[in-house]
């Protein structure tokens, strides 16, 4: 056995590269903190924001993180569709529930988008 096929079967040069890819995509898919369940902003205005409810069994064992959803709003304000980019899957239901109910302003055309909602848990 060589010295640069120590680690599981590849050079040290690959192992690095892939340690450094798998940082790279952490990082950008990561989650960060703020208030419980705060979404974010859209260019359409949002005129009525029914807050998520979080899970109480989650907040209890200070469990968080963020939810992304596509949202396709009507140009009524309707939310018509909303469907999951990525996050915490334990927290989905809560968020798409809480953005099924929101209303936007009225538009032209209907408008998709994507919605980020964070779950923070509280300390107390």
């Amino acid at each position: 056995m060589t010295s640069t096929r120590i680690f599981v079967g590849c050079s040290f040069s690959a192992w690095v590269r892939r340690t450094a890819l798998l940082f790279c995509l952490l990082t950008a898919f990561g989650a960060s903190s703020s208030a419980p369940a705060r979404a974010q902003e859209s260019a359409r205005k949002l005129i009525t924001r029914v807050a998520p409810k979080y899970p109480e069994y989650l907040q209890t064992h200070e469990i968080g993180g963020v939810v992304r959803l596509n949202v396709t709003v009507t140009p009524s304000g309707n939310v018509k569709s909303v469907t999951p980019v990525g996050g915490n899957p334990i927290l989905l239901d809560a968020a798409t529930d809480a953005v099924k109910q929101w209303k936007y302003a009225p538009s032209d055309s209907s408008d998709t988008f994507e919605v980020k909602l964070e779950f923070t848990p509280r300390k107390q």
